[in-house]
């Protein structure tokens, strides 16, 4: 029996990834029901707005199914690629000023919690990387750590969050038909 909570294995990734270059659409809706809720909670913790953060969860999975085909390995991970691509696309709507997580809404609410039991350095690290913009290199000079300490903190914390949160938690809000 598969463990619904459990995050799929990198194999299964490259797997769904190259469904997604193929074309397949019931890939896209794979990807969907797997990490739509965690990059929904990601989304709303930078944007802090529910209309912005469905628009960007809709926007990057129409991203990463129009770039699939031209993309043989997203780098380290398809979670990896589609959370940037949240995070990238969520900086652009939030509000100037907003600190991060603050709203009460439930999935931000899960990723608040979900970040309060990392580490200090892989917190700092991802709420400056994911939340803030900053590059390793920024993050490293800021907290006064090795570069290769930020990476390691940023790989751990990520995959400590999606262990956490799980592709299965709440759905996320429905994409909009015909990307």
């Amino acid at each position: 029996m598969v463990d619904p909570v459990a995050p799929p294995a990198p194999d299964d990734d490259a797997r769904l990834l190259a469904r997604l270059a193929a074309g397949d659409e019931r890939a896209l809706g794979t990807l969907y029901d797997t990490y739509g809720a965690v990059v929904y909670g990601l989304a709303l913790a930078i944007t802090q707005d529910t209309s912005a953060a469905e628009s960007v969860v809709t926007d990057a999975f129409a991203a990463v199914w129009r770039e699939a085909r031209a993309v043989s390995s997203p780098g380290n991970s398809l979670f990896g690629w589609l959370s940037h691509t949240v995070r990238t696309l969520a900086l652009r709507q939030r509000p100037a000023g907003a600190s991060p997580v603050t709203t009460q809404a439930p999935a931000a609410s899960r990723l608040a919690q979900a970040i309060e039991r990392l580490t200090a350095v892989e917190r700092e690290s991802i709420e400056l990387a994911y939340f803030g913009g900053m590059s390793r290199a920024e993050i490293a000079r800021r907290l006064g750590q090795a570069e290769v300490t930020i990476s390691v903190a940023l790989r751990t914390a990520m995959e400590g969050l999606r262990d956490v949160l799980g592709p299965t938690q709440q759905p996320a809000p429905r994409m909009v038909a015909g990307l």
